[in-house]
């Protein structure tokens, strides 16, 4: 058995209380801050949070309304008319990324309306 699978199981043995006074020994011991780790933890989580609150909608495809499908990637992207052509045929495509939801739904919306399909995430 190695020393750390050793150590694993002793831990694993501790009391609350013991661990407790084992985290206080060791924070001690080794120059830590416990509360700066788990403010950095914190923000850390908060930041992931924020990237959740951003969405990317993804052309998918256009059916039989290709023209207009292009129209509506147009007034959206603000593409040329040869660019937007060249970006709906190719799709799946990223239409727009990092917006928030309800503009990912309108957009979504006004792709659907015109005959395509989208994708959020």
């Amino acid at each position: 058995m190695s020393q750390v699978d050793i150590l694993v199981e002793q831990l694993g043995k501790l009391t609350v209380l013991e661990a407790s006074d084992l985290a206080k020994k060791l924070e001690k011991e080794w120059n830590l801050n416990y509360d700066e780790i788990l403010q950095g933890a914190k923000s850390q989580t908060v930041e992931e949070v924020e990237e959740d609150t951003l969405f990317k909608v993804i052309l998918t495809g256009f059916g039989e309304h290709k023209i207009s499908v292009i129209k509506a990637v147009r007034q959206i992207a603000g593409l040329g008319l040869m660019e937007a052509k060249k970006f709906v045929e190719s799709a799946p495509q990223e239409l727009k990324a990092d917006i928030e939801k309800e503009e990912a739904e309108q957009i979504a919306q006004l792709i659907t309306d015109n005959g395509g399909t989208t994708e959020i995430k």
